[in-house]
């Protein structure tokens, strides 16, 4: 049976092949990471609106918030997040890769990384990555004991969450 890694890296493959030519031209990526529990990452395609891109203009001056251009971000996306992934409770997968696939199919839409590297794309992947960020910082231990086995159980598993957002 194919490892989930594989499958993870070929659906990305086949859906940056499928859709690299009608996918909208990027041109930033605005960051918010004033919650520690996930990072939001979203597209800026270049048809975004003036009063959208004003205001992200204007987010992008508080702290832990940016907009970064799209050739850099994509370059060194795998830096630019890494200090937000406090634990890597997925080795074998791409979070990375994922949401930069993501962004690119979906601009507009905000998804994020979370703290120990899953992927939210929901209000209650957000909430859920807020509680589990909460309790390992109270108990590691116990958060490790309490984590769903069964990936298709867990909320933030980005190789759950990439094949739900491919079908």
């Amino acid at each position: 049976m194919p490892s989930a890694r594989l499958f993870f890296a070929t659906a990305i493959l086949v859906v940056v092949a499928v859709h690299t030519a009608q996918a909208a031209q990027l041109v930033q990526v605005f960051l918010d990471a004033r919650n520690p529990a996930y990072v939001v990452i979203e597209g800026v395609a270049a048809d975004t609106s003036d009063q959208a891109r004003s205001e992200m203009a204007g987010y992008a001056a508080l702290e832990r918030v940016s907009l970064i251009r799209w050739d850099v971000f994509r370059k060194d996306a795998g830096a630019i997040i890494a200090p937000y992934v406090v634990k890597n409770d997925y080795p074998g997968t791409s979070s990375v890769l994922g949401v930069l696939t993501l962004i690119k199919m979906y601009p507009g839409k905000p998804f994020a990384i979370t703290w120990n590297g899953g992927i939210a794309t929901s209000f209650q992947d957000y909430q859920y990555a807020v509680k589990t960020y909460r309790d390992h910082a109270k108990d590691a231990h116990a958060y490790a004991r309490s984590r769903p086995t069964d990936p298709a159980k867990d909320p933030l598993n980005p190789t759950r969450q990439m094949a739900r957002l491919l079908e």
